[in-house]
């Protein structure tokens, strides 16, 4: 018999939809298909929050919640990340004016970094015997409440206020450029703030429940191998994350129910092997439909 958590049920589903939009907004105003908040660099922002948390928590000796904590200091980032872009907000927007694959490269590479300082903060937390979130590499619902659940119920609904702003603005944007300044659209604008919601929503999944690797990249591929999404973005935009989490929320229904040993399967650890493994499949049909 299937056991059901509805509270984490809906939760998956929150977590996959914010993924997915994450990730569509991230492709649609850089108009690349690789990127993503991971390519970009904004797991990386959140995973360094965490890691502050921890510190804070363990070298004061408080009693909070480090899932709290961890999103006060997103915030904190993100305001001062906001801030930092309106103080050059009269220059020309960086995404207009550089290769964006330079700056995909860029966000893989401040990942590495983050990665590399969270081996030595790790190794130094077990030198002086601290706990160190760990679990934050491989996504996962195990420890959820229901102000949790609060807080996305309340971003999920300001989320589609932003999503129907911004999708004609996007749909000018996704026929090109130049076509959307020509007619007048503030694309800056509207980059900017597709970006900074991308940036929001992967702070906030990763903040509560870690990282989910490949889900921003992956997902909205998956949706354009349909028509329906395909065909027009907005589709893709303001339906797709619902159907992503339709499928994430049963994804970790299985990883729930089908436990090892007495072991729950973390479902961010199978997500990046299926999604490490969808990625080679598309990379690799792309290039067989290109070539003949």
């Amino acid at each position: 018999m299937i056991e059901i958590e509805w509270a984490r049920l809906l939760l998956a589903f929150f977590v996959g939809y914010f993924l997915t939009v994450s990730g569509s907004l991230s492709q649609l105003v850089t108009q690349n298909n690789l990127a993503s908040p991971s390519t970009l660099g904004f797991d990386g922002l959140a995973v360094i929050c965490i890691i502050l948390g921890q510190f804070i928590l363990t070298a004061l000796n408080l009693s909070l919640s480090l899932e709290i904590v961890s999103f006060i200091l997103f915030l904190f980032l993100f305001l001062c990340v906001y801030i930092l872009r309106e103080s050059f907000k009269s220059k020309e927007n960086f995404l207009l004016k550089q290769n964006i694959q330079l700056i995909i490269l860029i966000g893989l590479g401040f990942n590495l970094f983050v990665g590399a300082i969270f081996s030595v903060i790790q190794f130094l937390f077990v030198a002086l015997n601290w706990e160190f979130p760990t679990g934050i590499w491989f996504g996962n619902f195990k420890f959820y409440s229901l102000s949790t659940l609060w807080i996305y119920l309340i971003s999920f609904i300001g989320l589609q206020v932003v999503l129907l702003k911004l999708s004609p603005g996007l749909r000018l944007i996704s026929i090109g450029h130049d076509f959307a300044q020509g007619v007048g659209l503030k694309v800056k604008r509207i980059q900017a703030l597709s970006l900074f919601t991308s940036l929001f929503l992967t702070g906030l999944v990763i903040s509560f429940f870690g990282v989910f690797s490949f889900l921003g990249l992956i997902f909205p591929h998956l949706l354009r191998l349909i028509g329906f999404f395909r065909k027009d973005m907005r589709n893709e935009l303001l339906y797709g994350g619902i159907l992503s989490g339709v499928i994430f929320s049963g994804f970790d229904l299985l990883c729930y129910n089908l436990d090892i040993y007495g072991t729950e399967l973390p479902v961010g650890m199978v997500s990046s092997v299926f999604g490490a493994l969808v990625l080679l499949v598309l990379l690799l049909r792309k290039q067989l439909v290109r070539n003949y």
